[in-house]
C-alpha cells in the first residue's frame, strides 16, 4: 500500500508541476495579448490539454489522502447496523463508475490515435491516455477504500 501511495503522490506532484507551467504560460499569454497584441496561437488548446492532465493525474492521490469533498447526509442514521455498509457501497459504486470511464477513455484513445489538435497539431492520444490512466488509478483507490470500509465493520453487523 505504501508503494501505491508513493506512486500516486508522484503523479500528484507531476500534476502540480503542470499547474505551475500552465500558470506561467497564462501569465505570459496575457501579457503578450494585452501589452503587445501578440498572444500565443493555440493557447486555448494548450490550456485544455494541460487541465485534463492536471485533474486526472492528481485525482487518485486526492482520494487516497482523503482530500475529496464529501457530504454526510446520512450521518445520523449510520449508527443503525443496517446502514453501516453504505460507505463501502458508495466507494464500490464510484470504483465501478471510474473503471467504466477508464475503459471508455481507453477505447476512445485507441480509436482516435491518429487525430491531432487544430492549432498546435499535437496528438490527442497522450492526453486521452492520461485521462484513462488517472480514472483507472482512482477506480483502484475507491476499490481499496471499499474493501477497507468493509473490514472496519464490527463483527456481527448485519450485511
Amino acid at each position: 500500500m505504501e508503494l501505491l501511495g508513493g506512486f500516486l503522490r508522484i503523479l500528484a506532484l507531476i500534476s502540480g508541476g503542470l499547474l505551475l507551467v500552465l500558470t506561467g504560460f497564462t501569465v505570459v499569454d496575457v501579457i503578450l495579448r494585452y501589452v503587445f497584441n501578440a498572444p500565443f496561437s493555440g493557447s486555448f488548446e494548450f490550456t485544455e490539454y494541460l487541465m485534463s492532465a492536471i485533474v486526472f493525474l492528481a485525482m487518485a492521490y486526492t482520494g487516497w489522502a482523503g482530500g475529496h469533498v464529501s457530504v454526510d447526509l446520512f450521518e445520523k442514521w449510520l449508527d443503525r447496523p443496517a446502514l453501516r455498509f453504505l460507505p463501502a457501497i458508495m466507494a464500490l459504486l464510484g470504483s465501478v463508475l471510474f473503471a467504466v470511464i477508464a475503459w471508455q477513455a481507453t477505447r476512445e484513445t485507441i480509436a482516435t490515435i491518429g487525430q491531432f489538435s487544430n492549432m498546435l497539431r499535437w496528438p490527442h492520444y497522450p492526453f486521452r491516455f492520461i485521462v484513462a490512466f488517472g480514472a483507472a488509478m482512482f477506480a483502484l483507490v475507491l476499490l481499496i477504500q471499499a474493501i477497507q470500509s468493509l473490514r472496519r465493520l464490527p463483527a456481527g453487523t448485519d450485511r
